[in-house]
């Protein structure tokens, strides 16, 4: 009697879910691997949505999309598109998909992805109010912009200030409203924020600091975002953009644990053996919704889903952005400490060149480090971190 051959089921098809599908293979040249996706495209990356919509070639890259068509049937990898798992039977390890087929399996991987956050119920079913997660997003927030002249975006952060760089390419009026009372607080510190902050200005952006959303005015179209403060900003399309949130619906109905997101261990496997979990829908310490972090645990949920062995062991990922004519990157501690004396800092600025380079260390050791205009030396600084540079090696990635 042949010798059943391992079966691989694996709902989600991003960064998480195809790298899992491709290291399993590696592993196993045997087993039988699904890769499920909602959407009806092949599998893309991700992080380029938001250029795509002031640009439109970005689709055509030759990177865009992540393998071609072929390369799944080279993998023995089979693809199914535009198809959502909706229940999972633990007891006889099934999968039922959306269109009623049940899949068996034995090993079962989430890289269901997170969706955004969007605190004012009702206000996507406007016609030109968007939040954007799928290429198909991008499209529709991309042919809108085609046709307005201003666009208020919600959430100043990394993804807010590329969509805000992507608007103004198209030469829309953009407004930004911010909560916090400082341009991205959470990968710069104040005097680096200052520094962003007089450079957004320049390129003509309205940022609203302190600022906080009350309601969108207009029925089947946003003509409005009114502030708390009273305060109109008139807009002929609206963004949010103020974080995800892991979409853990599938898991809670399987029974497995979950707190933000689908809680996992170093070997990415949930609450239940022979279930794993990666990407944006998983906890592991603290949750991470990134791309880098996402193959990671991709990886390792595929190798091990596929009987090998690995661990994930998270890191400290840089924030990189380029928008409005300069680079910013931020890569460890810059400032976590409510107690700022715990740091010493070194600081070289150049505001002609609109150059800001400062390191931040901790018992004399380099901790973190921001950069903007000039970033030539990020990936030094992130192995300085890594080795824990003491001063004197520090101050020579200031020169």
């Amino acid at each position: 009697m042949a010798e059943q051959k391992l079966k691989i089921v694996i709902v989600g098809a991003s960064a998480a879910g195809l790298t899992a599908a491709q290291e399993a293979r590696k592993v196993s040249a045997d087993a039988e691997i699904t890769l499920i996706s909602e959407e009806q495209h092949l599998p893309y990356h991700r992080p380029s949505l938001t250029e795509l919509i002031g640009d439109e070639t970005v689709e055509k890259r030759a990177n865009f999309y992540l393998q071609k068509e072929e390369w799944f049937a080279q993998q023995k990898i089979r693809l199914l598109r535009g198809l959502k798992a909706t229940a999972v039977d633990r007891e006889k390890r099934t999968v039922t998909l959306s269109d009623g087929t049940r899949l068996p399996y034995d090993r079962l991987i989430l890289a269901v992805g997170s969706k955004p956050f969007v605190p004012m119920a009702g206000v996507l079913e406007k016609e030109n109010v968007f939040a954007v997660r799928t290429l198909d997003d991008a499209r529709k927030v991309s042919k809108c912009a085609n046709a307005a002249k201003s666009a208020v975006i919600i959430g100043g952060g990394l993804l807010g200030m590329e969509a805000a760089n992507a608007l103004l390419k198209k030469k829309l009026a953009v407004h930004i409203i911010e909560l916090a009372d400082r341009a991205l607080p959470m990968q710069l510190d104040p005097e680096g924020s200052q520094f962003f902050g007089k450079i957004i200005a320049t390129q003509g952006i309205f940022f609203h600091l302190s600022a906080q959303t009350d309601r969108i005015a207009g029925e089947k179209r946003a003509t409005a975002v009114t502030l708390k403060s009273g305060e109109d900003i008139p807009a002929d399309m609206v963004i949010f953009s103020i974080g995800v949130r892991a979409n853990i619906e599938l898991a809670q109905t399987i029974g497995l644990t979950v707190n933000r997101g689908i809680v996992v261990n170093e070997n990415m496997e949930t609450s239940v053996p022979g279930i794993y979990a990666c990407g944006d829908c998983a906890e592991f310490g603290r949750g991470v919704q990134l791309w880098m972090p996402a193959v990671k645990q991709g990886t390792v949920a595929g190798v091990n889903a596929a009987g090998g062995t690995a661990q994930f062991k998270p890191d400290d990922y840089p924030a990189m952005l380029k928008v409005f004519g300069t680079q910013v990157y931020s890569v460890g501690d810059v400032g976590r400490d409510p107690d700022p004396s715990v740091y010493s800092t070194l600081r070289s600025d150049d505001e002609t060149s609109n150059i800001y380079r400062k390191l931040y260390l901790r018992d004399g050791k380099l901790v973190g480090g921001i950069l903007i205009g000039d970033i030539k030396r990020a990936g030094a600084l992130s192995k300085g971190i890594a080795v824990a540079l003491d001063a004197a090696g520090a101050a020579e990635l200031l020169k």
